[in-house]
């Protein structure tokens, strides 16, 4: 692309153009709207002389011989268009039989205007009115003058004659042009005088100042600048040199006390530094314990609920362990009738305090409500980015603007989101690459999570989202992490993929029902 330079004009060119400007835009007015009225003024002059000139033939007709006699009339007729040339066309017509009969004609005419009156000219005619048209062909102006013959008291006739402007446009012309040239020429010595007038009383003072401030700028503040002049450019000099005057008094005191806040900067900064880096520490820290807790807090789940499980069928197992042994030794059918109902009794109680388990462990409904997703997301982000930080992980986000949100819970999809996030940050212990991405597609909303860690191996897919089954080291998962994932989306309405590559990394992709009344 070519870049066209840029002009830098001057207060001084500003002011020359602009009343250049308003000068040249009044006397132009000024002429336009005088030519115009007098062009129509003598438009109209004009078409009053040949209304007169039709009128006039009108009434040195005075019989109706007269009126027919063609060779007389068009004698009488050329030599009228022989002493006005701009007359190209007259006729004279009959009108005593009710159908305009042309009895005398001089000239060609215009082709595209019509020769004949048509019937409300001729009405006007007949009430002993002239008619006058204006008319345009070809870029050329006509008139069309009608009039009357009146025989006694009636109209028994029209003259009609077609008159060219061809000759008064070319006068108007020549107005226009020497109406331009007067204009150009008072513009031009209207400039020359501001020229000469603002350079003395504008340009050279200003110019003297600019120099003058150009050297204080450069740091020689004892400059004055000598400009006497009554006018507000002397009052801007003066002003200037009390500035300056200011200026070198508070300079010295300015110096004195950037050097003492210089040495107050520095200890502060030193401070700052310190306390940021045992903050960014502990702020690690607590983001470490933060993560541990919520894994111990599951533990501790998931051993309680053991814990009452085996209280509740601890009896009823080991009382159906000892009739089963002692159903091999009996031998009567009653007796054996007798055990296969007390086993049968010790099952329904084991089930049914397997239900009371899980009824005292499941967790109530949660309250649904508008969830922003990417706000949501944003704020894991934080948490984790402390522990992200000292493992060496660069994160990559690219999250949709005006995401549609999700009806849900804010906490438990957290929690959902959280688990993927730790094992993305567990999958790379050397440091990686960790991808959040959201998407619409379909009213739906798309969230991502990709690593580039260690990957899942392809045997173990099938079983990553079963209970209690984990591919981490002893003691350092419990397998529910992905399960309870699962059921957050489920829960949600929603549906959670996985891909994966040992050594390749893992990508995780949650699909949750969007809301599309509302946009974020």
């Amino acid at each position: 692309m070519v870049r066209l330079p840029r002009w830098n004009v001057g207060l001084q060119s500003k002011i020359t153009l602009y009343l250049i400007a308003i000068v040249v835009s009044v006397l132009s007015i000024a002429i336009t709207a005088s030519r115009l009225v007098i062009e129509r003024q003598a438009r109209l002059l004009l078409r009053s002389e040949y209304i007169t000139l039709v009128r006039q033939i009108g009434a040195g007709i005075g019989t109706l011989e007269e009126l027919r006699n063609r060779s007389v009339l068009e004698q009488e007729l050329a030599k009228l268009r022989e002493i006005d040339p701009e007359i190209v066309l007259m006729e004279i017509f009959d009108l005593t039989s009710g159908v305009p009969q042309m009895t005398a004609r001089s000239g060609a005419g215009v082709r595209e205007l019509s020769a004949l009156p048509n019937e409300s000219e001729i009405g006007m005619i007949r009430r002993g009115d002239p008619v006058a048209r204006l008319a345009e062909v070809n870029g050329q102006l006509f008139w069309e003058i009608q009039g009357p013959v009146r025989i006694g008291t009636e109209a028994s006739g029209l003259v009609l004659a077609q008159v060219s402007m061809r000759r008064f446009e070319a006068l108007v012309a020549r107005d226009r042009l020497y109406a331009a040239l007067v204009t150009m020429a008072v513009a031009a010595v209207i400039l020359v005088f501001l020229v000469w007038y603002l350079r003395r009383k504008i340009g050279q003072p200003m110019a003297s100042l600019v120099g003058e401030m150009a050297r204080v700028e450069a740091g020689d503040l004892e400059r004055q600048v000598s400009i006497e002049s009554p006018d507000e450019i002397g009052a801007l000099a003066a002003q200037f040199n009390r500035m300056l005057f200011r200026v070198r008094e508070g300079t010295e005191a300015v110096r004195l006390l950037n050097e003492s806040l210089q040495d107050r900067v520095e200890q502060a900064t030193t401070e700052v530094n310190r306390r940021y880096e045992d903050l960014a520490r502990v702020n690690r820290r607590l983001s470490e314990m933060q993560l541990r807790l919520a894994h111990s807090e599951r533990l501790a789940a998931a051993g309680q609920m053991a814990a009452a499980l085996a209280h509740k069928i601890g009896t009823p197992l080991h009382s159906t362990l000892g009739h089963l042994q002692r159903l091999k030794r009996d031998t009567s059918e009653e007796k054996r009738e007798e055990r296969l109902k007390i086993i049968e009794s010790q099952l329904e109680r084991m089930v049914q305090s397997i239900q009371e388990v899980l009824e005292t462990v499941r967790k109530p409904a949660p309250p649904m409500g508008p969830v922003e997703v990417n706000a949501l997301l944003r704020g894991l982000l934080d948490l984790t980015m402390p522990v992200i930080s000292l493992r060496g992980i660069e994160v990559e986000t690219g999250f949709e603007e005006r995401l549609p949100m999700t009806l849900g819970d804010a906490g438990e999809l957290q929690e959902a989101f959280l688990n993927l996030l730790t094992n993305a940050m567990d999958a790379m212990p050397n440091g990686g690459v960790l991808r959040l991405e959201t998407r619409s597609i379909d009213g739906a909303i798309r969230v991502t999570v990709a690593d580039t860690g260690v990957g899942i191996a392809e045997a173990d897919l099938p079983k990553i989202f079963e209970p209690f089954f984990t591919t981490k080291e002893r003691g350092k998962g419990t397998g529910l992490g992905l399960s309870i994932c699962r059921n957050i989306v489920r829960g949600h309405g929603g549906e959670i993929e996985v891909e994966s590559r040992r050594g390749a990394g893992t990508t995780w992709v949650l699909t949750l029902p969007g809301r599309d009344d509302e946009t974020r």
